[in-house]
């Protein structure tokens, strides 16, 4: 809930002539822009200016004599907020209630909630003693919904971005691990880096909503030679289907680890050899996706005897992203 503020009383010493003509004080009021409205110690509409009015929906007639709760129905925790904001003003202390939502209705029925940031002003009569007060509500809903919307992306941003680090410590752990010299850790660590980029690259694009299997497949093999116009020795085949942003990050390290293995030692490593990557999809009973990585014309193929990260990235890590089976098959 946000409190009320006092402000500073406005300086009036600035004004230090009379108005010379016949200025329509009165008119400078009903044609100012920002929404003005005057109470009187009852807390009964005394006036209200056009864009007060249109704001509200009604016309002066509806509101002037009413008590501004009778106008404005309010829930009763919103209702003694605006109060002891007006008693404040009643009793001589201009304030400001900040961004609070207020319930007005509509044209055809109906209420709406505008959020506004209210300012309190006294207004004195000629002996001094406050008569009246003066609200000014200036409309920020659209200012207010922005800023909750980039609180949730700024919450959802640091998630991510800490899920993010996460893999790469992962990642960078396991490659030096893994490897057999400093250069080659180097090296392995700079294309694994650079595959994760190049997804975060992709669900940028599409705003974190996922993505096609087909672009993440396609956007996973470009380094190795995918060429989508076909002439390539990678080959794509299957349905459309979607996958999540955190499915989508999970396949494309995979398929970067599968080719990457192909490259050095599989049917990338000669000139012959080719990659079919097929996938299936059925949305009946429980959607069920199967994606098969084929390679054929390389050399001749042997089980590795110790397991590396590509094989911990399938067997693992992928597994448990995708909530899925894996099977090696050499």
């Amino acid at each position: 809930m946000y409190k009320i503020r006092p402000k500073p009383p406005t300086e009036t010493n600035r004004i230090d002539r009379p108005v010379s003509g016949t200025f329509d004080f009165q008119q400078a009021f009903e044609l100012s822009p920002s929404p003005l409205m005057i109470l009187n110690r009852d807390l009964d509409y005394v006036y209200a200016n056009a864009a007060y009015l249109v704001t509200t929906g009604c016309t002066l007639s509806e509101i002037q004599g009413r008590h501004v709760f009778e106008a404005f129905p309010e829930t009763e925790e919103r209702t003694a907020l605006f109060k002891a904001a007006f008693e404040q003003a009643l009793d001589g202390t201009e304030n400001v209630l900040m961004t609070e939502p207020y319930a007005i209705p509509v044209d055809g029925g109906g209420m709406r909630e505008v959020v506004w940031i209210c300012t309190q002003i006294p207004l004195r009569n000629a002996e001094g003693e406050v008569e009246y007060v003066m609200q000014n509500a200036v409309d920020i809903t659209e200012k207010y919904h922005s800023e909750q919307e980039n609180r949730v992306l700024m919450r959802e941003l640091d998630h991510r971005v800490k899920n993010s680090l996460a893999t790469m410590q992962a990642v960078t752990r396991m490659s030096l691990v893994d490897s057999k010299s400093m250069q080659e850790a180097r090296d392995d660590l700079l294309a694994r880096m650079h595959a994760m980029s190049e997804v975060q690259n992709l669900l940028v694009e599409r705003n974190w909503a996922g993505s096609n299997i087909e672009a993440v497949l396609s956007n996973a093999l470009i380094p190795f030679g995918y060429e989508a116009d076909g002439g390539s020795r990678i080959t794509l085949n299957g349905p459309h289907a979607l996958v999540t942003a955190k499915q989508a990050q999970a396949l494309s390290m995979a398929l970067h680890e599968l080719a990457t293995n192909a490259a050095k030692y599989g049917a990338l490593s000669n000139d012959e050899g080719t990659v079919h990557v097929g996938w299936t999809f059925n949305n009946t009973n429980g959607s069920h996706f199967d994606l098969t990585w084929r390679e054929s014309g390389g050399p001749a193929v042997t089980k590795p005897t110790r397991r590396g990260f590509g094989t911990t990235m399938l067997t693992r890590i992928l597994a448990q992203e995708i909530n899925g089976d894996l099977s090696l098959d050499y």
